[in-house]
């Protein structure tokens, strides 16, 4: 595996309004090298399946019957810059990561079934520097940001602890973050559509609502 910022996934964080911010020299839109940015992912009764789980026969993105514990999705587009929300079930499928080494990856995206709760939610992106995000890249002075990623969709069970998965299409890093979702500022509401401003985005991470960033690279064996 060639390790370069290009193909970094580097954290979450959570704001005071539940919103989300995803971070990584990896660029979500165009992808790198035809392997493309997964959805979202979300556990809110704590059987998410992730880890060091590996299949060294299969390869490929397969459409499975089979959720690995996520409840909900955040159905990205990119290239429009808005996601759908849809609530999983026992009919919903979703698409695996395409290494079978690196299947505790998975998922990679949605795939169908569930229920639609929200549809064409806008979100941010933006590309920002190491002085603006914090992080230190590989060798290149170069973060982009996703951010406006609205939560309060689970507001009705605050305050509620969740776990949260994006992986690119190889599975071979991935983001997951544990936080609790608390209740929103008085005036406030998530899901803003804007990049956090260079100066807000330090504090953006230091005033996290109980987010523990954290990553599980599976690195590609020749």
């Amino acid at each position: 595996m060639v390790q370069s910022q290009a193909w970094d996934l580097e954290a979450f964080f959570l704001d005071d309004n539940n919103a989300l911010t995803m971070i990584g020299g990896y660029d979500f839109v165009n992808g790198k090298s035809n392997l493309y940015s997964g959805d979202v992912f979300i556990d809110v009764d704590g059987d998410a399946v992730f880890g060091d789980i590996h299949d060294w026969t299969t390869a490929g993105n397969d459409t499975v019957a089979n959720t690995f514990g996520y409840d909900y999705v955040l159905d990205m587009d990119f290239d429009g810059k808005t996601y759908d929300v849809y609530q999983l079930d026992a009919d919903s499928r979703t698409i695996t990561s395409y290494y079978g080494q690196n299947q505790g990856s998975n998922p990679w995206r949605y795939a169908d079934g569930g229920t639609l709760l929200a549809e064409n939610v806008a979100f941010g992106y933006d590309n920002m520097t190491d002085e603006e995000t914090g992080f230190s890249g590989w060798g290149t002075d170069s973060h982009n940001v996703v951010s406006g990623l609205d939560l309060n969709f689970l507001a009705s069970d605050i305050p509620l602890e969740f776990t949260v998965h994006f992986t690119m299409e190889c599975g071979n890093d991935n983001l997951m973050g544990e936080g609790t979702l608390a209740a929103v500022t008085p005036g406030g509401g998530g899901g803003s559509a804007e990049a956090p401003e260079p100066a807000t985005m330090f504090l953006l991470g230091a005033g996290l609502v109980g987010l523990a960033a954290f990553r599980k690279r599976f690195v590609r064996k020749a």
